[in-house]
């Protein structure tokens, strides 16, 4: 979870890269900014769940339309106050464990976006 100028910020960074498929023989290119940020070059988006929502909102009016948000919105907010995050909220991205195996923090002047940890929820 994280924060973000604007909605078009998070989506460049989120989303994937077109230019990934199209240009496969270029062996530096990652699947999105926020696959480079995790040191990953691909991974299957199917595993992936992310969306950028109002600051302003509460954590619950923000995310309970997010998939299975009923298990895991209680663990979020004791995250947030347990890291006593002092930066808005207005972007969240969820992955497998197996997609990104060794998730990192990242903090630019652009944006922040907050690992806080594997959330275990029944599907």
């Amino acid at each position: 979870m994280g924060y973000f100028k604007n909605e078009d910020e998070f989506d460049a960074f989120a989303e994937e890269d077109e230019s990934y498929y199209t240009e496969e023989e270029n062996e530096d290119l990652y699947v999105s900014k926020f696959a480079e940020t995790q040191n990953i070059q691909w991974f299957d988006y199917d595993f992936l769940e992310y969306g950028f929502e109002d600051e302003n909102l509460g954590i619950y009016e923000k995310f309970t339309d997010y998939s299975y948000a009923d298990q895991w919105l209680p663990v979020i907010e004791q995250k947030i106050n347990e890291l006593g995050l002092e930066t808005p909220v207005n972007a969240i991205i969820f992955a497998n464990k197996h997609a990104i195996p060794n998730p990192v923090s990242v903090n630019d002047e652009e944006y922040a976006l907050y690992y806080i940890g594997e959330i275990e929820y029944d599907i």
